[in-house]
């Protein structure tokens, strides 16, 4: 019994880490993101709503629009039929390395699993930028697009 029971602990230890590892394995800072944009063979992908990416802020205190030279591909946007099609046609591929961002990383850690474990891309090429928008605005010196916030109609 003690053996089985151990046994158990030990698999559900090993199932827990590799979801942890697959959750935070491809997390890089901002400075990662700063030496990687605009490079060829990387694209970094706002997961967020094509408004917020447009420039309207999602909540007080966290800007609207995006970091310069980022596409949109929000991350309902992977439950939607045809969603491999749509990454292949907005350029996210297997064979460049894809960086992802949300407001603080947490829904871009989501879409980095997804794109891992859904859709078979490498982890070693994906990776999600923990700290997001919050953190990259802070320095006022990076490449920020705040976007154009349309009027809302009355």
């Amino acid at each position: 019994m003690k053996k089985l029971l151990l046994i158990i602990v030990i698999v559900l230890a090993a199932a827990f880490g590799y979801t942890w590892y697959l959750d935070h394995s491809g997390d890089v800072d901002q400075a990662y993101v700063k030496a990687h944009l605009g490079k060829t063979g990387v694209v970094v992908v706002d997961v967020r709503s094509e408004e917020v990416y447009n420039g309207k802020a999602p909540r007080e205190g966290i800007p609207g629009g995006r970091i310069s030279g980022a596409i949109n591909f929000p991350l309902a946007g992977l439950e939607k039929a045809g969603a491999a099609e749509a990454l292949t046609k907005a350029g996210i591929t297997k064979d460049v390395e894809v960086i992802l961002y949300c407001n603080t990383g947490n829904q871009s850690g989501k879409f980095a699993k997804a794109l891992v474990t859904k859709f078979g891309f490498d982890r070693a090429k994906v990776k999600n930028f923990k700290g997001g928008v919050v953190e990259w605005t802070k320095n006022p010196a990076n490449p920020f697009d705040a976007g154009e916030q349309k009027p809302q109609a009355q």
